[in-house]
């Protein structure tokens, strides 16, 4: 709203540069609104000046309509914004960056107002493909942020409401991945998330990974490598669920995770195996710690000091946890 405001300011002192065309009367009334700082009274003062100049000149009515519906959509008026801002883009002489800026307006007062959605998708489309086409000549990163992204996260809400049609949940996943990839922001970030899990619920694992690992590049997450782990595990690739498990667990302990790898690690590396079970069980944890324990034990006597005698078998369980308790910095008596 505040950059919008800036724009507003921007094209009303611009408007000054039209004053030629009018006479004294309209003049000073549209100097009046230009120094007018309340946003209220700006937008009510433009709506005067329209009922009493109306739209004759071209020229003049081209700004009149841009300052409405810029002033309208930063009070909220949406039906309004939809009104003047749709009479602005009847003008041909409406430049890109202003016509680019109608156009999220339009694409917000529709979503929002719930009024024809099919035009909010249009409008957001618009947003996208003009965005581009200026980005492109401009070399402007912020045009990614202030128009695409945006645009893009209009197109998720309207797809998200089509609960019931699977490729709709597809699309939005994907504008939603694209829009976090271009402006890393919490907005972009939250529908990620929100559609990784659908995707997941879509028995679509490739692309629930696809989502969180793009967030969690951007900010390291052990709750995220956590997931991941647990997801590559799913899709039968243990070194890649290892791997993530061990960065969640590096991050912060936890019972459950490394009851985890200690059973993804016993097969390949059983003293790493028997590291990760010593901690689970000594976190205390009261789904997992006796789990923990019991394999502990079982890889002990089974595998580590097969054959050898009971008072060996336990010396090695005791050493294993004494020196879990030093890497989990707990006192030992």
């Amino acid at each position: 709203m505040k950059k919008m405001s800036a724009f507003l300011m921007m094209l009303i002192i611009g408007g000054a540069f039209i004053l030629p065309a009018m006479d004294r009367a309209q003049t000073d009334a549209w100097i009046a609104i230009q120094s007018e700082k309340n946003l209220q009274a700006r937008f009510d003062k433009l709506e005067e000046y329209f009922k009493i100049y109306g739209d004759k000149d071209e020229r003049n009515a081209m700004y009149m309509y841009m300052n409405l519906a810029d002033a309208a959509y930063l009070l909220q008026q949406f039906e309004k914004t939809i009104l003047y801002g749709e009479k602005t883009l009847l003008y041909k002489d409406v430049d890109p960056q202003n016509r680019l800026r109608i156009y999220l307006s339009l694409a917000n007062a529709y979503n929002l107002t719930k009024k024809d959605m099919d035009r909010a998708y249009g409008y957001a489309d618009q947003v996208i493909e003009l965005a581009k086409t200026l980005r492109a000549e401009t070399q402007s990163t912020t045009i990614d942020t202030s128009y695409i992204a945006p645009a893009l996260r209009i197109q998720v809400q309207l797809l998200a409401a089509k609960s019931d049609d699977p490729q709709s949940s597809i699309d939005a996943f994907n504008k939603s991945l694209e829009a976090y990839q271009l402006d890393k922001s919490d907005k972009s970030a939250n529908f990620v998330l929100v559609f990784s899990e659908r995707m997941l619920k879509n028995q679509r694992l490739e692309d629930a990974i696809r989502g969180i690992e793009a967030i969690n590049q951007n900010k390291p997450n052990a709750e995220y490598f956590k997931m991941l782990g647990m997801w590559y595990n799913r899709l039968k690739n243990p070194d890649k669920a290892i791997e993530n498990l061990k960065a969640s667990y590096e991050m912060k302990k936890n019972a459950k995770v490394a009851y985890d790898l200690g059973v993804l690690l016993n097969k390949t590396d059983i003293d790493g195996a028997m590291g990760y079970l010593a901690e689970s069980f000594l976190l205390n944890d009261e789904g997992y710690s006796k789990k923990a324990e019991e394999l502990l034990r079982t890889l002990v006597v089974f595998h580590k000091t097969k054959g050898q005698p009971q008072t060996e078998q336990e010396k090695a369980y005791n050493d294993i946890l004494a020196t879990a308790k030093v890497r989990l910095g707990i006192a030992t008596s």
